[in-house]
Formats: C-alpha cells, structure tokens, sequence
C-alpha cells in the first residue's frame, strides 16, 4: 500500500476513536421519574417524599428534607405503611419526591436523594 493509503486510514481511525471517545464521556442529563397520578390520591398540595425501611439512601432523602423544610415541612409515605397508595401513584423507585401545587398537579419530581438548592428552587416556584 502506498503512504497516502496508510495515511487515510490513519486519519479515519483517528476520527472513529475521537467520535467514540466524545460520546463515552458526555454528560449524561438526568432522567426525570415518570409524573405520578396524584389527583384523587393525595391529600393536597405539599411535599411528599415516599420511602421504605429497605431503601439504603431514603435517610439521605429525608435528612435533605428535613433541612430545606423542616420535620413538619414534608409528608413521608412509606412503602410498609402505604403499598396500594404508592402503586396507584405509579411510584417506581424510591427515594422519591413530588411537589404537588395548589391545581393538584405534580409540579417537581425528585428520584434518588435531591439536592437543597434543587428542592428548595421547586419548593419556592410552587408557593408552598
């Protein structure tokens, strides 16, 4: 083969391992949890966090709760006292957290353990 050959598949493994690199290490966004069926199931407007005494990081969840709201500032629901609420809710993992406004809509979504600022922002637009 010639030099100029050996020189173009050069330049397209070159491009190939770039393009493959870029994609491996972009950042990924973070997957919002599907909206819950919270009208005729909850209560009101609020801050709800559904957890469960099997869940490793629902003591996280909770301690940032509990700093951003306050122990009387959120309503926990847990799997063992509450297993037919959380199905009709459609609730798929836990920790997880829904802001629900005034209209009774979900109007933020926390999977996993949220940050402060992430939930007191979702708090404050919502006017709870």
């Amino acid at each position: 083969m010639s030099g100029e050959v050996w020189l173009r598949l050069l330049a397209v493994g070159l491009a190939v391992v770039l393009v493959v690199g870029a994609a491996r290490f972009r950042p990924r966004p973070r997957r919002r949890p599907p909206p819950l069926s919270v009208e005729g199931n909850l209560e009101g407007p609020g801050v709800y966090l559904f957890t469960s005494s099997a869940c490793d990081s629902c003591g996280e969840a909770r301690a940032v709760y509990t700093e951003v709201l306050g122990e009387e500032g959120f309503t926990e629901l847990t799997w063992e006292e509450h297993p037919y609420l959380l199905t009709d809710l459609g609730v798929e993992g836990i920790p997880r957290g829904a802001v629900v406004d005034a209209s009774g809509r979900e109007a933020a979504a926390f999977s996993g353990v949220p940050g402060a600022a992430a939930l007191r922002r979702a708090v404050r637009k919502t006017g709870l």
